[in-house]
C-alpha cells in the first residue's frame, strides 16, 4: 500500500538523502515503492539528542537520511540500544525497543523512528525534563503506539 503524505507549503522532505522542498501552496504525494523518508517535522536536531532514548532516535535518524548506515554508525546504534535495554524495566517500553531494532535490522529506519516518538516522551516524564519540541503537534497515543504510520 503505498504511503501517502500531505505537505505544507514550503515544507520540507528527505527522501532517500535527497532534500526536497515543497512550493507555495499544500500538495499531497503518494510513494508507491520504499523509500527512505523523513518529514522536516520528524527531524531531531543534534544539539536537542540529549537524552538515551532521543541519542538512539538521532543515531537511527542518521541511519534513515544516508543509507547504508556506516559501520561506526551501526556500532553506536548497537552500543546506545544495549544501554537502554539494561535500564528499561517496563514491559511496554521493552517491547517497543525490541520492535525498534527489528525494524532498524530490516532496514526500515522510519517505523523504528515512529515506534520512538512516544518512548521519548515516556523518557521526558520518567527524567522530568521538557519533552522534545518537535515540528508536529505532540501527542502520544495511550497505547504507547507511534502516532505515525506508514499505510
Amino acid at each position: 500500500m503505498p504511503l501517502k503524505l500531505k505537505l505544507a507549503a514550503n515544507e520540507k522532505l528527505v527522501v532517500n538523502g535527497a532534500v526536497l522542498v515543497n512550493g507555495a501552496y499544500r500538495a499531497s504525494i503518494l510513494v508507491r515503492n520504499f523509500a527512505h523518508i523523513m518529514r522536516e517535522k520528524d527531524v531531531l536536531q543534534e544539539a536537542d539528542a540529549n537524552t538515551p532514548t532521543k541519542r538512539l532516535y538521532f543515531t537511527v535518524q542518521a541511519m534513515l537520511l544516508a543509507p547504508p548506515p556506516s559501520p561506526t554508525l551501526l556500532e553506536t546504534y548497537s552500543a546506545l540500544h544495549r544501554d537502554l535495554a539494561e535500564v528499561f524495566t517496563r514491559p511496554d517500553l521493552c517491547h517497543a525497543l525490541a520492535d525498534v531494532h527489528a525494524f532498524v535490522v530490516a532496514g526500515d529506519y522510519y517505523k523504528a523512528l515512529a515506534k520512538l516518538h512516544p518512548m521519548i516522551e515516556v523518557e521526558a516524564g520518567l527524567l522530568k525534563v521538557d519533552p522534545p519540541r518537535w515540528r508536529r503537534a505532540s501527542a502520544v497515543p495511550a497505547s504507547g503506539e507511534a502516532a505515525a504510520s506508514r499505510d
